[in-house]
This record gives C-alpha cells, structure tokens and sequence, in this order.
C-alpha cells in the first residue's frame, strides 16, 4: 500500500523547539486516513513532524483503539470519557514547563478551551473547515421525496459551540476565503485574527497513474469518463449531475459517469441507493452510471487517473479536498461557484465555475472538455502544476508556521 506520508520536498525546516498539541474528534490507527477530515488531521500532523515540530495528538478513544501510539512521528494520545477532564490532563502534562506549546484545535474539538484556555499558558490556533451559520445555510434542499432541512435547535447550539471557541482562539487558521467572510460576518471574529490556510494534497500519491487499477474497471474502459467523489447526500448535487448525464449522453454517446463515495452513516442508506437509482431510470442513464461505496484514500488515484473530467456538483463547499486531489492527478474540474471552490478552481484555467442546480450548465462544460481533449489536457497540466505548488503539505505546514510564530512572539 502507497505511504500517506507527506513526502513532497517542500516539507523541510527546523520546528524542533515547538511542541504542536492537536486536539481532533477521532485519529486512525496508524494514521492510516480513509474519510471525512482523517486526511486531513493524519497529513498535517505527518507534514510538522517531518518539518521537525514535536507533534502530539489528543483524540477520542473509540472501540478497538489502543489509548497510546506513536505513527510516523506522530504521538497519540486516545482519551476516554468524560473527554474534557481527560484531555485537559493530557494537555496540562504536555504544556507545563514547555514554553512553545501551540494548541491546535480543529473544528469544534477542544470547544472546553474556551472556558478553560486560563489554566493552560499556551496560545490557541483553531483550525475552521466550515461552519454551521455562513452566507448559504440553514437552508433546506428538496428533491423528490428526499428532504435535507436543518434544525434551528441544531444549528443553534452548534453555531454557539462556534462561536465560543472560535472568539476566544489566539489565531484561526480558515480553509477559503469563503470560510474568512463567514467568520468576520457571521460569527463575529476580527479579521485580523483570521489567516487563510488551504487544505493539502499529498502529491507523491496523488498524481497521473499510468495504468489504473479498481473493481470497476471493466465498466468504464473505453469509455469518455465522468467523475464524482464525495458522499451521495443531498447537499453534493448529484441530481442534477444525473439530470445533465442525460444531456451529455446525448451529444457523447459513450460518456459514463462513475460515482464513488456511498451514502454517509447519518443518512438512511437505503432510502438514498433507491433514490439514485430511480433517478438513473428515470433518465435512461441504465448502463451508463456507476455507483461505488467508499474506498480507501489510498486507492482514489487510481480512480481520478481513470476519468476524463472530475466534477463536483455541490450547494456549498467550504475548500472540497476532492478538487485539488483530482487536480493533482492532472484532470479538468468542473464545479459549483457557492463557496470555497473559487480557491482552487480558476474558471477557464484549470476548469470550470458553474452555477448551482443548473444541470445545462453542468453539460455544457463537461461535453465541452470531453470532445476537446486538447482543452482538457492543458486544463489538467495547469490544475497539477497549481496543486504543485499551492497545495503541498509542505505549502500547508509553512503557512501554519507564520501563525504559530505570531502567537509564540
């Protein structure tokens, strides 16, 4: 199996007199990453640990989980609950006497700090990768039977959860400008105190794979390639991805899409499988579509270097990894223009910005670079060379540095 050690040359330098504390709702057993913000929390931990930084990690200790593990110069440290006290002891050991300690919190983990931050000499950076109040939700999303609505109770205690962190943090470390606006506007937060860090991609695995291998293979082979990444919950569009099929398949008669991602555990799984699958019906698209349950991390290359164009259909986005992972394996992106996708997709550079809900528009571009592969090339060449260069974990961990030295003074 591919390592997901951080591997790219920029990761180098000297953090050895800081002590990172990272405070994350769950940590893989080895740190080996396979959904939602794991990648993230495993490759930026990885990334500081090889850039010299002493790196430690407080997580819930969830079923099978050893409390205590050392992965890739990464310390771990699995607490039980309550996970307040736990971590907080945890944290009171491994800052007392060390005067560059950095608490690194991500997302809500670590909310207690904001009543506790006192007790422990050591600056906060909070780490924000989307937020529950911003300029497109609550919302709800109706389409067919299936309803995605949003409880004001829900909402509310989240976005005060938020906003008790988030104010009482040194420094936020925001993953788009997007995130930036909703932080100064809706949450109240100086902007001075807000610094813009992307999400990364591991490009030593994320890159062109010659002769990809998955299950699926015989399905799509020969065929122009239509991918999606992502969860198959309402909120990523894949309805209207399926509605422009039906467009495409039209002017491109061996088009396919393939869908890899499965319905997430806090969905009705069956429920969603029976919608998509009436909805590919319903367009005539039997045959035509794909639909993958979630693989390992490891194993997407393999997928994106499959495919002709990646798109991602989404209502919002705070900075979809997926993008600069599909980026980084050389293919055109086609995307939404709600949220943070504008950070990483260049319209006409590296892909296309296209409204939400508007299947016509969906084909256009995607018909578009899939009878123009010349176009689609250059478009992939520049989204590589972008993912190269602004979106290395090596990038990531630089920026973090900048912060980390304005709280340390």
């Amino acid at each position: 199996m591919t390592s997901n050690t951080p591997s790219d040359e920029s990761v180098s330098g000297d953090g050895s007199r800081t002590r990172v504390v990272r405070l994350v709702e769950d940590y893989p057993i080895g740190g080996r990453a396979t959904y939602g913000l794991q990648p993230v929390y495993t490759n930026l931990s990885e990334a500081q640990a090889l850039h010299g930084y002493n790196v430690h990690v407080i997580a819930r200790r969830h079923p099978g989980q050893p409390g205590e593990e050392e992965a890739a110069g990464v310390n771990i440290h699995r607490v039980s609950t309550p996970y307040t006290i736990s971590a907080m002891k945890v944290i009171r050991e491994l800052a007392d006497g060390h005067s560059r300690t950095v608490l690194h919190t991500h997302s809500t983990s670590g909310v207690f700090l904001s009543v506790t931050k006192n007790l422990v000499r050591a600056p906060v950076v909070s780490h924000v990768h989307g937020t529950t109040y911003s300029a497109v939700t609550p919302s709800v999303l109706i389409l067919g039977k299936q309803v995605l609505g949003y409880s004001p109770w829900r909402v509310t205690t989240s976005f005060l959860r938020e906003r008790a962190l988030w104010s009482r943090a040194n420094r936020i470390a925001a993953v788009s400008s997007s995130v930036r606006s909703d932080l100064t506007l809706r949450y109240g937060v100086k902007d001075e105190r807000i610094r813009v860090v992307y999400n990364g991609v591991n490009t030593s695995v994320f890159k062109p794979v010659d002769n990809p291998e998955f299950p699926e293979r015989s399905k799509v082979e020969g065929k122009k390639v239509v991918l999606y990444v992502g969860h198959f919950g309402l909120r990523k569009g894949l309805p209207f991805l399926l509605s422009a099929m039906n467009l495409i398949t039209a002017q491109v008669q061996d088009a396919v899409l393939m869908c890899v991602g499965g319905v997430p555990p806090w969905l009705p799984k069956d429920e969603y499988w029976e919608y998509l699958n009436l909805l590919i019906e319903q367009h005539n698209l039997k045959g035509k579509v794909v639909l993958v349950d979630r693989v390992p991390n490891t194993k997407l290359p393999d997928y994106y270097s499959a495919c002709d164009v990646f798109v991602l259909p989404s209502f919002y986005e705070a900075f979809p990894k997926v993008l600069i992972e599909a980026m980084a394996c050389g293919k055109p992106v086609v995307t939404t223009k709600l949220g943070g996708t504008r950070d990483s997709t260049e319209d006409g550079v590296n892909g296309f910005l296209v409204p939400y809900a508007d299947p016509e528009g969906l084909a256009a571009a995607i018909v578009r670079l899939l009878q123009d592969e010349g176009l689609a090339r250059k478009m992939g060449q520049m989204g590589r060379a972008r993912a190269t260069r602004d979106f290395t974990w090596g990038a990531v961990v630089k920026r973090i540095d900048s912060i980390y030295e304005e709280v340390l003074g």
